[in-house]
């Protein structure tokens, strides 16, 4: 899978809302999401970065407005669609009974790689993640953050132009955490386009290039520039001002 150039517009929220019931979850979003680029998402509990991640994976559908990736409806189940999207949550939904290596082929092969090409491209970024020696072992067998590794190498295996983060390192220790914020500003230097949703503020402002504050809708956006050129916590201010937080 190649990526677009950088600059392109890989993904796109026009006026996007979502409702659960009576419940509004995410209201009026308009985002852009460029190929080169990674773009974080912040927020309190509830507000409604989860959902904005699966409009753009293409799992929930916006009862108003529309998302597109790559030209394509994110919510259109078609192989295309598809392989143009990968997604990481702390939740790795694999199969327990299958080892790793087993489970990463066959979600591989699901999406046109060979076992070969699979195993190819897992070598390093198993390496990359401290993974190679659980790659062999039944899944249920495996702690949490090795499953959550996997998730994230499950997502690379097609180096999709879009790539989605929902707080990918809930379960992960300090260095494999570092290690997977390094991947995503790396894959987003190759021109792909990058989303993470995270509670940690300081890796925000480290590896992302703007960042949203969200909740129930994008209270404010701060540009690269801004994050970076104040100091004592730029971004942990601006979340106090847009949100009202003490």
């Amino acid at each position: 899978m190649t990526s677009h150039a950088t600059g392109d517009v890989v993904a796109l929220m026009k006026d996007a809302s979502r409702s659960f019931g009576a419940r509004v979850a995410l209201r009026d979003v308009t985002l852009t999401v460029a190929g080169g680029e990674l773009v974080g998402v912040v927020g309190p509990n509830g507000g409604g970065k989860s959902t904005l991640l699966l409009l753009l994976a293409g799992l929930l559908r916006p009862t108003t407005g529309s998302v597109t990736v790559c030209g394509v409806d994110a919510h259109a189940l078609s192989r295309a669609a598809v392989g143009r999207i990968g997604l990481v949550t702390a939740r790795p939904g694999l199969y327990p009974l299958l080892t790793g290596r087993e489970n990463l082929r066959h979600f591989g092969c699901l999406c046109g790689l060979s076992k070969a090409e699979v195993d190819e491209k897992v070598g390093p970024l198993a390496a990359t993640l401290a993974l190679t020696a659980g790659l062999d072992e039944r899944v249920a067998c495996l702690s949490t953050g090795m499953q959550q590794k996997l998730s994230l190498i499950r997502a690379l295996l097609l180096s999709p132009p879009l790539l989605l983060f929902d707080e990918p390192t809930a379960n992960l220790d300090p260095l494999a955490a570092r290690a997977l914020y390094a991947e995503g500003r790396r894959r987003a230097d190759e021109g792909r386009a990058c989303v993470l949703a995270t509670h940690d503020l300081a890796a925000a402002e480290a590896v992302c290039d703007r960042v949203l504050l969200v909740d129930g809708t994008v209270k404010r956006e701060l540009r690269f520039s801004e994050v970076r050129a104040a100091r004592g916590g730029p971004l942990l201010a601006a979340w106090q001002e847009a949100l009202g937080a003490p």
